[in-house]
């Protein structure tokens, strides 16, 4: 399983259920990645999304009678697929991201106001791959589970 974060200098990951920032090249990272993948989301993130066509996407949610129009509900993190993309918030990382292998991180490099941050925990028992991609902008680095 794979995790796929983005966050500012500051640590902000959203506001307002959605990303506080516009970074065309994190978002096109962000296309290739989930492209034709299974990706997971709370529900707040979902509400926050815009439609993302060629993915099949699953809402982890409290919730057992939920129901979300273009995606599955699921109730249970063992019902996670295990080829899945961990796409945030932060409540589906701190209970996903010690499943997953690999953890994409993108750093916005600004600082912004946010609501919703990015838990340094969730690098424990990770290890650098790569750099993937890095600008002026941003960068784009890969964690692997190092245990």
């Amino acid at each position: 399983m794979i995790a796929i974060v983005a966050r500012s200098e500051n640590g902000v990951i959203g506001l307002d259920g959605g990303l506080p920032w516009r970074c065309k090249g994190d978002l096109q990272f962000f296309k290739r990645t989930t492209m034709d993948r299974k990706i997971v989301v709370g529900r707040t993130t979902f509400e926050g999304l815009p439609p993302l066509k060629g993915r099949e996407i699953f809402v982890l949610t409290r919730n057992p009678n939920a129901r979300f129009e273009g995606a599955v509900a699921i109730s249970d993190s063992a019902d996670v697929p295990a080829d899945a993309i961990i796409c945030g918030g932060a409540s589906v990382y701190d209970l996903m991201i010690p499943r997953c292998d690999q953890l994409l991180l993108t750093t916005i490099k600004k600082e912004v106001e946010g609501d919703t941050f990015f838990n340094p925990r969730w690098l424990d028992g990770f290890e650098l791959e790569e750099v993937i991609e890095e600008t002026e902008d941003y960068s784009i680095v890969s964690y692997r589970r190092s245990v």
